[in-house]
């Protein structure tokens, strides 16, 4: 994997856009996805959520 800006368990907040418009809240990073040529992706889960997202890196930000 090419060098990550997010490491696993780190708390991370997720950036407002047209693809994750309700996303507030403190996110915890769960795992890197593979790279598969495209932007490096996210597993994340929101500390007041029942599920799990997988985010592109662009739209993350150190919490």
């Amino acid at each position: 994997m090419p060098n990550l800006r997010f490491t696993v368990g780190q708390s991370v907040s997720v950036s407002y856009s047209k693809r994750y418009p309700r996303a507030d809240g403190a996110y915890r990073v769960l795992a890197a996805m593979p790279n598969s040529g495209g932007a490096t992706q996210y597993r994340i889960k929101g500390d007041l959520e029942k599920f799990e997202r997988i985010v592109d890196e662009i739209h993350l930000v150190a919490a």
